[in-house]
């Protein structure tokens, strides 16, 4: 399912404009070559070299510890890779060691919005009101309003298992309860943060709702969103209590993905601040969606996934050749990007026209290119014959995406993903 408003929100255009002004950034102790390096660094990220870019990141760091732009390009690594406790504990350091009231504001921007993200609510509140830039100010203030009245902390209490049928459709579901409710969500690999529409928002009586400023759909349009508290809330046993959730209108809800989304439409979705919370199991040959409590899972069965912009993003390769795609339950085909058709040997001359149909307004049929006959492995997954169809995509500012992995593949694999790492294993 194509990026609803969370996924490429507001706080992009932020994150963007916050790296920017990283270039500017000095600190104690900085040697002649740190810039050249921490530019290097960003080249590296921008090009999907993470790695690359973590070594240069960690060589400055060790020569200059209180360099402020090092410090902060390490916390946005570390978030990456979903050490979200590691972030938060250099943003802090980063926010006493800054050089001047903007770069301090900067700081505590990206301190709150990481706080946020991982549930410490209350923490995040003063921070949130401080990096409240003019550019996003009504997100950042509507977040820090809607901390102060959230749990201290997010926790999960319950079984340490629960396992659902695998409902029909091609979106994985949950059934959840708000309150005395039960309903289906689907599982949303691809969305940063807990959305439904506004319906459903009011059916479940989802309370403080206020204007959280606008995010960019599937399509690059701009939306207003709102964010409010969703009570009682609990994925099958697991029991979060009080949630936040982003709230955005039925037609947006409906016009989610204009690249092959599921006929139909959730009305509302389960994202990666509560997934990530779990470990997620989906195994269509056994027929079951399994939450249980994180354990982990051994790095020589399992990939690193990378978390950017909300999204997460998997190392797929494509004929040999390593690319990042974001990892969609809520897409029904797996696609490529222009910058991941570009990325492969032959490039431009290996698209040819198809017809692939999508859903739009008028619910017409969109002619896209497609790549044929590719080879992709995933994990312990291994794909031949794929043809992929060529969609247009938003990218992000820090971080390549070439291509989009679906429910036609997932479909295939018995998939867990747990603590920022996935492991695929196609069923027999």
């Amino acid at each position: 399912m194509a990026a609803p408003a969370q996924r490429r929100g507001g706080g992009r255009a932020v994150l963007a404009a916050w790296l920017l002004g990283l270039t500017a950034c000095t600190g104690a102790g900085e040697q002649p070559d740190d810039g050249l390096e921490l530019e290097l660094a960003a080249r590296a990220l921008r090009e999907g070299r993470w790695e690359e870019a973590g070594e240069r990141v960690a060589a400055v760091r060790a020569r200059a510890p209180r360099h402020a732009a090092a410090a902060q390009w390490g916390a946005l690594l570390m978030e990456m890779a979903w050490r979200d406790d590691e972030a938060i504990a250099v943003l802090r350091s980063a926010v006493r060691t800054a050089g001047n009231d903007a770069e301090i504001a900067r700081c505590q921007g990206r301190l709150g919005d990481l706080l946020f993200q991982a549930g410490r609510y209350v923490e995040s509140v003063e921070p949130l009101r401080a990096g409240a830039a003019a550019a996003d100010a009504e997100r950042r203030r509507a977040f820090a309003e809607l901390a102060a009245l959230l749990p201290f902390q997010r926790t999960a209490t319950g079984p340490v298992l629960v396992e659902q049928p695998l409902l029909p459709g091609a979106m994985p579901e949950f059934v959840c309860a708000a309150g005395s409710l039960s309903r289906p969500f689907a599982i949303d690999t691809g969305t940063s943060m807990t959305t439904l529409s506004r319906s459903f928002a009011d059916e479940l009586a989802v309370q403080d709702r206020r204007p959280a400023g606008s995010a960019l759909d599937g399509a690059g349009r701009t939306l207003p969103i709102e964010i409010g508290v969703l009570p009682a809330f609990a994925l099958g046993g697991i029991e979060f209590g009080a949630v936040p959730v982003l709230v955005i209108d039925d037609a947006a809800m409906q016009l989610r993905d204009l690249h092959g989304g599921p006929e139909r439409v959730p009305r509302g979705v389960l994202g990666l601040d509560l997934l990530a919370a779990c470990r997620l199991s989906i195994d269509p040959e056994r027929g079951s969606v399994v939450l249980e409590v994180p354990r982990g899972l051994p790095a020589d069965e399992s990939v690193q996934c990378l978390r950017v912009d909300g999204r997460c993003l998997v190392p797929v390769f494509v004929d040999d050749v390593r690319m990042w795609f974001v990892l969609d339950t809520g897409a029904s085909h797996s696609s490529l990007t222009e910058a991941g058709l570009l990325r492969l040997a032959g490039g431009e001359a290996r698209a040819v026209p198809a017809f692939r149909r999508v859903r739009t307004v008028g619910g017409a049929l969109v002619s896209v290119r497609e790549v044929q006959d590719l080879s992709l492995r995933c994990s312990m997954a291994r794909f031949v014959g794929v043809t992929l169809p060529v969609v247009a995509r938003g990218g992000s500012a820090v971080f390549p995406v070439h291509g989009v992995f679906g429910i036609d593949l997932l479909g295939r694999c018995r998939g867990t993903l747990d603590r920022g790492r996935l492991r695929l294993q196609v069923r027999s």
